[in-house]
């Protein structure tokens, strides 16, 4: 099988990158929120890799991936961009989800896997989700299968599966039409609660939520930041808050910062802060518990205190006018006057809201669904629902049943995509001077300001979001894809029973599933579920019959769930994690049930814990498959080499399992075991270097091959008898690859050399920042044998929530040096005492004039702190050769093979003098400086360069004929801030 030979895993991750380029995003991921979908390069590359035989041409497979130029010049761009050079045009090809496919290589793939199979072969995935899986799957004529847990996800799938195929894009623009009839009954009923402004149009309404005073009982807001505007390099607008004492009330002025007459030198203090308000009226802190209590008692309020508008001049700000304060009293009577029939009628949600996992609302008084809107946006979406319902009967007339279902179907998502836009818990984003969705992030996060949308007139909100929807789709049906019109077969229901499959019948199931306690789907969907109910359920009884969604077979880590009955928060996190296991086992097991003996399973996966991967492999190994191949695919931003103070790179594992021979009996974890793994494994790393991958994929890459020697049995144990964990497996694999990578960095070994020492050079060589993440800590400490908090207590490591920052030399600095007696009882072993002036953590820092060190690391960097001491220069060298002789340090010891192993692992940012990671690490250049001149040993070459001639030469020639693409796609080729891209990113309005 390819897949389990080769895939171009590097360009896919430099694809998936562009992919998901910051206000480019795939249609798909425009169309209707669903969160953590995986990219479509890497979806495609997953499936077509998974039904197709090893020695199918990978030329062939690298166009049908979309790929505009060679997976060499791909990596190679990719990497000329990572270290700060800006490429002029960028990769000058389009992306890959949107590149033609050629029918030749379509049925080129199509033979050869009929050839392989026996017939075209069917892909499932059983757990669909957003539907990247099945998308690509059918975009390449392959018969699909796509079956789904959850009713809204369903919904989204059957409007991305379907209709696309069926319908084109001129569902789109008929559902435009509609939309804009819908539009204007909408618009008939709600105008006069929003009125219009002269010369311009309301952007927004920003709000503040209020409670109670407690001296003085007035309403008071809680603002944690009174700016409406904070452009990058402009001018920043704030609310500047009146206040009347005497009559109780507030105002605002609308105000710049800057130095001209009616300006603010500053924004006003904020009103909330760190769980405590203030109030306007006494300046006395208010608790947080005080504001919870009133907001449960009904007594939390919101206040209008600013309007966005759109001018001809650009975007301005004004305080509310009393036609505003009058539109919203007159929106609260009307609600309060058809409410009672609205909800007879069920056209508003009146549920009840399920405090879980991902909820951070509730405690405020959020208990019902209705609750997410304020008076004035419950009452637009209770009108635009009762104008759905009563336009359905004549779409359908006019259109036909099938088509007009379809067209109601999309106006359904424009109710969604509305309401993520425009609830109480959107906000105001000051910096980029928009709304933001509730989904920005996967929570129900409770905003103390939020932002309200006009859904009637000019750029009305309501406008917009159809207008977004209708696009989403329309560009999802014209996607490249086969001419061969696809099968495609939906199912909702558990992937734990595929019960409408028979025994062995798939040849190939392809999924994402679940990362653990990642998302909590079941709690985040409730949101549009409510809505769908009421737009859908009609027409798919079967899917909206529940009054929330389904979770009881859901997959994922729920603690929430498990608290009841359970004394503690660790007992719950436990049994919650068990329930996770249990289901993922039982759908593997099912996926063994209904796949060919010769069928393939291909995961795809992305988590941080390593608890999560072991739980995974567990799970797989249980349901009777064996680990035959992992490929990780970087599909979430790395960081650029010219920056490196922060990894945030995240890959996805595509992992490839077969069923496991029948009674494969007993494995022994002896030393033949384990030196099959290690030898594997470092094969594997060597192999992936090779090939241009990263060196933290090169380490979660060489997992696959190992999990493949422990998985081939069906139980592994101890010469004892006792079983053996994957966790086990999983670290002499990365300790073998850690072995081999150290053996790279320091030709002479590093005998001699604490494990300290060691975590930090695979730290800068595998991680190369000086951030990361505490599980890629925890796995690398593990590689040579330190714990985190270990590293953490020996003063290497500092870590602050899931964060690890390594400390450089200045930061482990101690004030003053050891005596010689504080400096012997360190060696060998601190107790403290009576009389000690120092604590063990003080102890353990480092002076370059202590009498005598802990580790080779310490000498080391206390070596360049002599340097830096010292003013650096001549007189630095000659402070370094006074430290390098009293402390025994020369060519070829274990400080001096540090240093140099140290001088080649660094990256670029830390070589460069003007860089803020190179002041901060500032022993590099000390080192890189004092090689020479004290140990006769040249320096790696730190000098800047251009791009070779072979990159000149690449960058000149063009990416495809003018024949094979009709259009090419200019980018930005600047990194992206992933913390700025939600995964439901849409376009701004």
């Amino acid at each position: 099988m390819l897949i389990e030979d080769w895939l171009p895993a590097a360009a896919i991750g430099v694809e998936c990158i562009r992919e998901r380029s910051t206000g480019q995003q795939p249609p798909d991921k425009r169309f209707h929120v669903w969160w953590a979908r995986r990219p479509l390069v890497a979806s495609r590359a997953a499936v077509l890799a998974s039904l197709l035989p090893a020695d199918f041409p990978r030329e062939t497979f690298e166009r049908l991936l979309g790929f505009g130029r060679s997976s060499q010049e791909l990596v190679a761009i990719r990497e000329l961009m990572n270290t700060g050079v800006r490429v002029d045009g960028g990769f000058g090809a389009l992306r890959a989800f949107k590149a033609p496919l050629r029918e030749k290589d379509i049925g080129a793939a199509h033979t050869a896997a009929s050839r392989l199979w026996g017939h075209l072969p069917t892909v499932m995935d059983p757990m669909s989700g957003g539907g990247s899986i099945p998308l690509e799957s059918a975009r390449l004529g392959f018969p699909t299968l796509a079956n789904e847990y959850n009713p809204v996800a369903c919904s989204v799938l059957e409007a991305t599966l379907d209709y696309p195929f069926r319908f084109g894009p001129r569902l789109a623009d008929r559902a435009r039409h509609w939309g804009r009839a819908w539009e204007k009954r909408v618009a008939e009923r709600l105008s006069r609660f929003f009125p219009k402004e002269m010369g311009a149009n309301v952007h927004a309404y920003i709000f503040a939520r209020t409670v109670p005073c407690p001296t003085t009982e007035h309403p008071t807001p809680l603002v944690p930041d009174w700016h409406l505007s904070k452009p990058k390099g402009g001018v920043a607008v704030v609310a500047v808050p009146v206040v009347d004492k005497v009559a109780g009330t507030w105002t605002t002025e609308i105000r710049k910062i800057g130095d001209d007459a009616g300006d603010v030198s500053a924004a006003p203090p904020r009103t909330y802060s760190r769980g405590k308000g203030i109030s306007l009226y006494t300046r006395e802190s208010i608790p947080g518990d005080w504001i919870k209590a009133q907001a449960q008692l009904g007594n939390m309020g919101s206040a209008l205190y600013a309007v966005a508008i759109k001018t001809p001049q650009g975007l301005k700000f004004r305080p509310p006018l009393p036609g505003d304060f009058e539109a919203l009293e007159a929106a609260k009577a009307q609600l309060a006057q058809w409410r009672g029939d609205w909800e007879a009628r069920n056209l508003i949600p009146t549920e009840n809201r399920v405090k879980g996992a991902c909820d951070r609302s509730f405690v405020y008084g959020l208990t019902t669904w209705a609750d997410m809107f304020s008076s004035r946006q419950l009452l637009g979406f209770g009108v635009l629902m009762e104008e759905l319902h009563a336009l359905r009967p004549t779409i359908i007339a006019e259109e036909g049943e099938e088509t007009g279902d379809a067209i109601a179907h999309l106006l359904a998502f424009v109710i969604d995509k509305f309401a993520n836009w425009n609830c109480i818990l959107s906000s105001w984003n000051v910096g980029a001077q928009t709304v933001r969705s509730l989904f920005d992030r996967h929570d129900f996060s409770f905003k103390f300001t939020f932002s309200e949308m006009a859904p009637v007139a000019a750029s009305g909100g309501l406008a917009w979001a159809l207008d977004s929807a209708c696009s989403a789709f329309e560009e999802v049906a014209k996607l490249p894809r086969a001419e061969m019109p696809p099968s495609v077969q939906l199912s909702q229901g558990s992937a734990a029973s595929l019960i409408q499959l028979a025994d062995h019948s798939l040849d190939a199931i392809v999924v994402d599933p679940p990362y653990s306690d990642n998302v909590q789907y079941s709690e985040l969907a409730d949101f549009f579920y409510v809505w769908l109910k009421r737009s859908q359920g009609h027409r798919r009884p079967e899917w909206f019959s529940s009054l929330l969604c389904e979770n009881a077979e859901e997959a994922v880590k729920n603690d929430t769930r498990f608290r009841a009955g359970l004394k503690t928060a660790k007992a719950a996190a436990t049994a919650a994690q068990a329930h996770y296991q249990h289901l993922m086992t039982q759908v593997f097991a099912e996926a063994h049930r209904v796949l060919r003996s010769e069928g393939v399973l291909t995961v795809m996966f992305t988590h941080k814990k390593q608890e999560a991967w072991e739980a995974l492999f567990a799970s797989l190994i249980d349901a009777g498959f064996t680990i035959t191949a992992t490929w990780p695919v970087m599909t979430e931003g790395a960081h650029s080499l010219h920056q490196a103070k922060k990894n945030a790179a995240q890959s996805t594992v595509i992992l490839v399992a077969r069923v496991r021979t029948a009674k494969a009996g007993i494995g022994y974890f002896d030393a033949a075991m384990k030196a099959r793994i290690r030898a594997v494994a470092e094969a594997t790393a060597e192999r992936l270097s090779a090939e241009g991958l990263n060196p933290v994929d090169q380490l979660v890459g060489s997992f696959g091959p190992a999990m493949e020697v422990f998985s081939a049995y069906d139980k592994v144990r101890t010469d004892t008898g006792d079983p053996v964990s994957v966790g086990a497996a999983i670290d002499i694999a990365a300790d073998a690859v850690a072995s081999w990578r150290i053996r790279q960095l320091a030709k002479g070994g590093l005998q001699g050399v604490e494990a300290e020492a060691q975590f930090a050079l695979l730290c800068w060589a595998t991680l190369r920042a000086a951030q990361f993440r505490f599980n890629e800590a925890k796995l690398l400490g593990h590689a040579v044998g330190m714990d985190v908090s270990s590293l953490q207590q020996a003063g290497l490591i500092a870590v602050k929530a899931d964060n690890v920052n390594i400390l450089s030399a200045s930061e482990r600095r101690r004030d003053a040096p050891l005596s010689e007696d504080e400096a012997q009882q360190l060696l060998f072993g601190w107790t403290h005492g009576d009389g000690k002036r120092l604590k063990k953590t003080d102890a353990l820092k480092i002076h370059p004039r202590d009498p005598a060190f802990r580790t080779i690391l310490d000498k080391a960097q206390a070596l360049a702190l002599a340097y830096s001491d010292a003013g650096g220069g001549a007189a630095g060298i000659g402070a370094a050769k006074s430290f390098a002789l009293k402390h025994g340090i020369k060519a070829g010891d274990p400080t001096v093979r540090l240093i140099e192993a140290l001088l080649g692992a660094v990256p670029p940012a830390v070589r460069r003098e003007k860089t803020a990671v190179a002041t901060q690490f500032a022993e590099f250049r000390a080192w890189h400086t004092m090689l020479l001149p004290l140990f006769g040993i040249t320096p790696p070459d730190w000098s800047e360069k251009g791009p070779d001639q072979f990159m000149l030469d690449l960058l000149s020639r063009p990416a495809v004929s003018a024949d094979d693409e009709k259009e090419t796609e200019v980018e930005e080729v600047e990194e992206v801030d992933e913390d700025d891209v939600a995964e439901d990113e849409e376009e701004e309005r």
